[in-house]
């Protein structure tokens, strides 16, 4: 499938799922439901994974082949419109995904980016029906966390109580890759479909040089997340691409705080956490999986739209507050 003439840019509406192979499927599985997904099909070799969100599932697992270990695949997203989706099936390379298995039904193409990593573009799914609000592990009977300020009391009469367990996941926010080949990984993703950049930072002491990009889908009008891709620069030597990490929306502080508790009580590792974000400005919770890739929750993000001027910074200042930066992303402690 594909030509050799590339089409016109590839528009598309939403990022939808992450795809990850792990050496112990069922070892994840445990990892999946205290992390706040829920398990909507497996079989023995693949499960996915969905939030309470429109998309039909929002990370598929997978087992590793034999020998293999764990492996980040790629993405997949929602195209625009089925004439978007049949300019992917006529990009050079694309191949054709059998999803009529999977939950949502629908069709699918499979482009590989500059790093060999899998961009899905889908088109046709059956969604999910969205519930009247997001979910809480607040209990109150309210629309979600009332807040008694210093001054004004909107909550009288009524108590704060919260639902012990996991963060109920709504839908996937972004996920982030660190690459050899920053410029170039950059622009395939600015031609080949509807990114812009929100935020690009630079080096530490040299403007010259950028060092990570915040990209969302441009929407026109509409506002959209703040970013659904992240890349960044690898700085190792030898320079190494792989997986920075693929994060979760849930509904509110309460509700992720919940959530951290009850990782923490279950005994998995944190890596940073709880804090807010300078870029993008949400409230971040990291943790290592099963198989130690890197996955988070986050709440209050920003939203953005064509409006918005991409903003160029200086790297480095990565929170407005939290515990310090661990030492896998630069800082001077090691990792909680």
């Amino acid at each position: 499938m594909g030509s050799t003439e590339e089409m016109a840019l590839i528009r598309l509406q939403r990022l939808s799922f992450v795809i990850y192979e792990h050496p112990d499927l069922a070892v994840f599985r445990r990892f999946a439901v205290d992390f706040g997904f829920e398990e909507v099909s497996s079989t023995a070799e693949e499960i996915h994974f969905a939030g309470y969100g429109r998309d039909a599932f929002v990370y598929v697992a997978r087992t590793s082949p034999s020998g293999a270990g764990k492996r980040f695949v790629g993405a997949g997203f929602i195209a625009e419109s089925e004439a978007d989706f049949k300019a992917a099936s006529a990009h050079t390379g694309a191949q054709q995904v059998d999803s009529t298995k999977r939950p949502g039904g629908g069709q699918a193409v499979r482009i590989q980016d500059p790093n060999g990593f899998v961009v899905e573009v889908c088109w046709g799914q059956t969604e999910q029906q969205l519930p009247s609000r997001g979910v809480s592990a607040v209990i109150n009977g309210g629309p979600g966390p009332v807040i008694n300020g210093a001054l004004e009391k909107a909550r009288k009469g009524h108590f704060t109580r919260l639902r012990d367990g996991p963060a109920a996941v709504h839908k996937l926010g972004h996920f982030g890759y660190i690459t050899a080949q920053y410029e170039s990984t950059c622009d395939w993703y600015r031609k080949t479909f509807n990114f812009v950049p929100t935020d690009i930072l630079w080096a530490p002491g040299n403007k010259q040089v950028d060092v990570a990009t915040f990209f969302r889908l441009d929407q026109g009008k509409d506002y959209v997340d703040h970013h659904c891709l992240l890349i960044t620069r690898a700085e190792t030597s030898p320079a190494k691409t792989t997986v920075h990490h693929s994060s979760f929306e849930v509904e509110d502080l309460d509700t992720q705080m919940m959530g951290h508790q009850w990782l923490r009580n279950a005994g998995y590792d944190l890596v940073w956490g709880i804090g807010r974000h300078v870029h993008g400005s949400q409230v971040f919770d990291y943790w290592y999986d099963s198989s130690h890739f890197i996955i988070e929750h986050y709440a209050d993000g920003d939203v953005v739209n064509e409006e918005y001027e991409t903003l160029k910074a200086e790297a480095g200042n990565m929170a407005v507050w939290g515990p310090p930066v661990p030492v896998i992303w630069g800082g001077k402690q090691p990792t909680a």
